[in-house]
């Protein structure tokens, strides 16, 4: 009796607009925080340079500091190499910066020079060597092992090194008895002699293997205590300033890393910086379609919440003999709250559809990036249930006491 009564104060096509435009909202909402959980481990993927937010960091240098260096040069004078350091101060400076979490060196040969052997390949050539926290690298703990009683130096090198031995070095007249090498080959060679020359000029001789390549480290590495061990054996005992830093980032998305990195002139990987920037514009422009979102679904509510407030006001009298009649406040309420609630869920039910199917049009795609790629719909069904559990509580909440206001004001 009662329902027949209050349904008759409803309008029809203010209940399907509000039931529109909270679908579309959600929508949207679903989609976006679904596809940025979705890509967000491409993106820590992307960003971590060495197996965590780390990145290499020199300074830029100039066309004058070239043109100045090269007419010394020409004079047969020393180059002046000091503008490529970092001093103390330009590192306490970095240290406090908000994004940065952590700060390490690239250790250099200093004062001392190396050369290879490597006899099954018929190449001999100078060597720079150059190292870093054993951390930062992924690699066999056993294969990276340096006691200062072990004459044998592990060395990993740059992929691009071999990429230039075989497709551009391996192609001139001087090395066409070169063979083609793959990595897992030149892995398996038997130990080569090393040779270093010290400050004095005296030669000692080492034997070393390259163990692994990086792909992210243009350089030659060797361990980190051997080379603090053989500067100060064979170096000529002058300070060594750092020319690169590793620098690791606390959120490598940050926007302020770009501007502090262009404020100083430093100079990162290209593809990093640039990658640096896309995650900055994908995070803008998820926020903004998220912030859009949310303003759909409060005008959603607070259109229902309205038209309900009008429908009320404009069927006071109703409301009010039904409950002198002896209906509770909740009895009166229920038919509203029951009614919203359903076209409520209603629309999140087409909005978790239509979310569904927008992630299978780029799931396989996804899937293609990340090999370990989890495809599980768990985020999505929490979700629904936080939102919908959410606005269930504050409709009923706010049509109740709507309602409680109006008849007993």
């Amino acid at each position: 009796m009662i329902w027949k009564l209050q349904k008759k104060t409803l309008l029809p096509l203010q209940i399907f607009g509000y039931g529109i435009t909270l679908c579309i909202g959600i929508t949207i909402v679903l989609t976006t925080v679904n596809i940025y959980n979705d890509i967000h481990p491409i993106l820590e993927e992307e960003t971590d340079m060495f197996g965590n937010n780390s990145v290499v960091i020199s300074k830029n240098i100039s066309i004058i500091e070239s043109g100045t260096g090269a007419y010394r040069s020409s004079q047969g004078k020393d180059v002046d190499r000091s503008s490529i350091y970092f001093d103390k101060e330009e590192i306490e400076e970095l240290k406090i910066q908000d994004f940065v979490e952590k700060i390490d060196y690239f250790n250099r040969a200093s004062g001392f020079s190396v050369y290879i052997d490597i006899q099954e390949i018929g190449l001999r050539t100078d060597l720079f060597l150059e190292s870093i926290p054993d951390e930062y690298l992924e690699i066999d703990s056993e294969d990276w092992r340096w006691q200062k009683d072990n004459n044998f130096i592990p060395i990993i090198m740059p992929k691009d090194w071999l990429k230039l031995l075989n497709l551009a070095y391996g192609e001139t007249k001087n090395a066409s008895s070169i063979p083609l090498l793959s990595y897992s080959f030149v892995k398996s060679l038997p130990p080569s002699n090393i040779d270093i020359q010290s400050s004095n000029g005296e030669w000692h001789r080492f034997t070393c293997s390259i163990v692994g390549f990086s792909e992210n480290i243009n350089t030659i590495l060797v361990p980190n205590k051997f080379l603090l061990w053989a500067n100060k054996e064979y170096g000529d005992g002058k300070e060594n300033l750092p020319n690169k830093i590793l620098v690791e980032f606390n959120d490598p998305s940050n926007p302020k890393i770009i501007k502090y990195l262009e404020d100083n002139d430093y100079e990162i990987n290209e593809q990093d910086l640039e990658f640096n920037k896309l995650i900055n514009i994908f995070k803008i422009a998820f926020i903004f379609v998220f912030l859009i979102a949310i303003i759909i679904i409060i005008l959603s509510v607070a259109f229902i919440l309205l038209s309900i407030n009008l429908i009320f006001q404009k069927n006071k009298e109703v409301l009010i003999n039904l409950y002198f009649l002896g209906y509770q406040i909740k009895q009166i309420s229920y038919y509203y709250k029951l009614l919203i609630s359903i076209v409520t869920l209603f629309s999140i039910s087409i909005s978790l559809i239509a979310t569904l199917m927008v992630r299978e049009l780029y799931l396989e795609s996804l899937s293609t990036l990340l090999q370990d790629f989890e495809i599980s719909n768990t985020f999505i069904y929490t979700n629904v249930m936080i939102i919908s559990v959410l606005l269930l509580i504050l409709l009923n909440i706010l049509i109740e006491r709507k309602i409680r206001n109006l008849i007993l004001r």
